[in-house]
């Protein structure tokens, strides 16, 4: 009995990404928007955590504005049940 060579795997069907590196990064980028989308109060702390000046208030306006679409759309909702179902099941408050 043999075993097929684990370091050779036949390509699957179809023709290969031209550039494998680029759709990597849309990938990537594109989770992070999602993730900017689904929890922008974390984008909206770390740009308030950033060194004071022009680029802090203006990654801060930023943040904002993505946090007043995701709740206007309500792309944030499920992170917010899931927060205040965390924050009773240990008893804790916002605050």
């Amino acid at each position: 009995m043999s075993f097929p060579d684990p370091d050779h795997v036949p390509l699957s069907p179809g023709k290969p990404l031209a550039h494998p590196l680029g759709a990597a990064a849309v990938v990537i980028y594109a989770t992070l928007a999602l993730l900017a989308l689904a929890v922008p109060s974390a984008l909206v702390n770390w740009s308030r955590d950033m060194e004071p000046g022009s680029r802090q208030q203006t990654m801060l306006a930023a943040a904002q504005a993505i946090a007043r679409f995701s709740s206007w759309a309500s792309i944030n909702r499920p992170y917010e049940l899931a927060r205040e179902t965390f924050l009773k099941a240990a008893g804790k408050s916002e605050n």
